[in-house]
This record gives structure tokens, C-alpha cells and sequence, in this order.
């Protein structure tokens, strides 16, 4: 059966070999008058003044206080919860995936239609994907049209559900890997937009059947794209890398194993969210213990290759399935389910902020 493994706090954060500084003034906003619970600023987003920049600068009076290299949770947490009891979304949250468009975040999330206290097989076969956007990272609206990429029908590959949605915005297109089937049918898929809202399914891109947790990496340098993903057969030393000269066509026969050196051989690491800064590799992963990752921290570690890995910090924060992106010149948001929520009912989605950082070196 799928088990849909948050890809755990991936923040994009370390410049290696420099520092940060910290932005020292935000701007004053009233609260979200639309938001009758809103008891926060709104975040105003405003184009930064150097073009070579590709973000967006953030000014808020909420974020002022936050301590330089420390990982603060939001108060106002959760930012996205389940829906009512009926609806497609209403049994639990799960992987996510949020990027920046414009001034437009989109969230593509995992969730269940049915998720019950004891997990069944027809409780996974409601998994499907959502997508919601926001103008500032932290009111989120769901789409009207969702659930934007539905599980198969009939004889489709993909029947048995949809899950763990990985977007990339290239050359004007919104780019979704994800996960279909259950059990041992799982395998990846491919599908793509113009709007970020009706996906094209495009079909099926492996024939592995235990896989789960999908990240993509596009190296520019190389033209290659890395798929980073975890394989069931091989526990608990699951986490391959495949590579693609294209979107679709990854070489799963020659994937080869991630090694992370450091960590405790006998347990589990994967949630694996990767980046490339200054020619270095950098990974963010999650421990996994079944069921929930009740206690499981999330790490962050650096390689040469992207293949041989050596872990720096294994407990940033306890949480599950996080992932991160760069908003400002200095301040990163950080998108997780709750600990011990990893494939539970009722699990939403929270954020926590980080603002400068330093090589290596992380504060929790």
C-alpha cells in the first residue's frame, strides 16, 4: 500500500560559504478584514529592486521579531486544514508542494476523502490532489475546481488513487510528477498545465510498483533531471536517484542508492527535498518510523555528487513532510504536517519562518 512519506523541511536555506544579512525594517499592515478569525498582518509582497533577484521581497510587521537563524513556528498554525465531513478533501491532508508564480503562491496538496482513525485500503483509494493560492504564503483559498488532478477511472493506471504531487514551473508551465495506485501498483506519473489548474495527464513514467515520495531536481549545468524518490523493496536503505536527459524518460533501471554517511544504519531516513547552491548539494530529509513518524526530526546534510551524502544536523524540527521556500533575500517559509500526523486523519498543514542562516549551522 502507498505510504505517502512527507518529504521532510526542505529549505533551500544554506548559501554555502557566505552569510546572510537580515532585512531590519517591514512594513505596517491592517488585519485580513476578509478574515474574521484573522488576527495576524497581511504580507505584502513588492518586487525587489535587483533584477538579477528571482523573489519576491516581503515586508510584514508580524515577522519582525523573528531571531536570525531560528526556525520560528507560525502561532496562528494551521495555514490549510481538511474540509467538512463529505467533501473530497475532508480526511486528512498530506504531501505538498508550493511555489511562487508572480505574486500568486500555489500549494499542490495530497488528501484523503476518507481517512479513519485505523488505516484500510479503501481509505488510500480516496487519495486525490488539490491545489489552493495565496498572495501571501499564509491565507490559503482552496481552488473551486478541485480536486485539479483526480485518480484514474476504469482501467487507467492510476485508478486506485492520486498522491504526493511534486510541481515545477518552467518556460510558462506548471510541471506535476505524482504518485498513482496503492499497495504494490504504485508507481510514478507525469501530467502538465498552463494555469496551474487543469493538469494533462500525460501517463505513466515507471513500472517499479513500491515507490513513494518523489522530488525533482533540474540541473541546469547538465540539462539532467534527478528524480529523488523512495523504494519499499529495499528497506530500510530505500532512497534512489534516477536521472532523465527530458521530464518523463528516467532511467529507473540504472537508479542509483543516496547514502547519507552519519546516520544510524539500522533506521529510516527519506522525505528527501534537494537544492543546488554555489555547485553544492544540499538535502533536507525526514526520519520515518511507522506509523505517524511520532518523534521523527528533520535533517540536513550536503554532498559533492547528490549521491554521497554527510549529515550536518539530524534534528531541526520534529514534523513531518516539510517543504520550503525562499520568499525574501533572507526569510524562507517552511510547510510541514504536525508530529506524529504522517498519514493520520485530521492532519493539516502548518508553517513555521526561518530568517538568515549561516553556513551549517542551524538553531531549532
Amino acid at each position: 500500500m502507498k505510504n505517502n512519506y512527507w518529504r521532510i523541511l526542505i529549505f533551500m536555506l544554506t548559501f554555502a560559504g557566505s552569510d546572510l544579512s537580515l532585512a531590519n525594517s517591514f512594513k505596517s499592515y491592517p488585519a485580513n478584514k476578509s478574515d474574521s478569525t484573522s488576527r495576524h498582518p497581511i504580507i505584502e509582497l513588492t518586487k525587489t529592486g535587483n533584477k538579477s533577484q528571482d523573489f519576491l521581497e516581503l515586508d510584514t510587521s508580524g515577522l519582525n521579531n523573528l531571531k536570525a537563524n531560528t526556525l520560528t513556528v507560525y502561532k496562528n498554525n494551521p495555514v490549510l486544514q481538511p474540509s467538512e465531513k463529505g467533501k473530497w478533501d475532508s480526511g486528512a491532508l498530506g504531501s505538498m508542494t508550493v511555489l511562487r508564480v508572480g505574486k500568486i503562491f500555489h500549494l499542490y496538496y495530497e488528501a484523503w476523502g476518507v481517512r479513519g482513525a485505523n488505516a484500510s485500503r479503501s481509505d488510500y483509494l480516496t487519495l486525490q490532489i488539490g491545489h489552493a493560492t495565496s498572495g501571501d504564503g499564509l491565507h490559503w483559498e482552496k481552488d473551486p475546481e478541485n480536486p485539479v488532478l483526480m485518480k484514474g477511472t476504469r482501467d487507467d493506471w492510476d485508478l486506485d488513487g492520486a498522491w504526493d504531487p511534486f510541481v515545477l514551473y518552467e518556460d510558462g508551465i506548471f510541471k506535476m510528477w505524482y504518485g498513482g495506485g496503492a499497495n504494490n501498483h504504485c508507481d510514478w506519473g507525469y501530467a502538465v498545465s498552463n494555469d496551474g489548474v487543469h493538469f494533462v495527464k500525460k501517463g505513466r513514467i515507471s513500472h517499479l510498483g513500491d515507490v513513494e515520495d518523489d522530488h525533482i531536481v533540474h540541473d541546469r549545468a547538465s540539462g539532467c533531471y534527478f528524480m529523488y524518490y523512495w523504494d519499499r523493496k529495499h528497506e530500510p536503505k530505500g532512497l534512489f536517484r534516477a536521472r532523465s536527459l527530458n521530464e518523463t524518460d528516467f532511467d529507473f533501471t540504472h537508479a542509483e542508492p543516496v547514502i547519507i554517511e552519519g546516520l544510524k544504519n539500522t533506521a529510516m531516513y527519506k522525505f528527501t527535498h534537494v537544492t543546488q547552491v554555489n555547485g553544492q548539494w544540499q538535502m533536507f530529509f525526514g526520519e520515518f518510523i511507522r506509523p505517524g513518524c511520532k518523534g521523527c526530526n528533520i535533517g540536513f546534510a550536503t554532498s559533492f555528487d547528490g549521491l554521497n551524502w554527510k549529515m550536518k544536523k539530524a534534528d531541526l524540527l520534529q514534523g513531518q513532510d516539510g517543504e520550503v521556500i525562499q520568499v525574501s533575500k533572507d526569510l524562507y517559509f517552511l510547510y510541514y504536517g504536525p508530529d506524529g500526523y504522517f498519514d493520520q486523519a485530521g492532519c493539516d498543514i502548518r508553517v513555521a519562518f526561518f530568517r538568515g542562516i549561516r553556513k551549517n549551522k542551524f538553531k531549532h
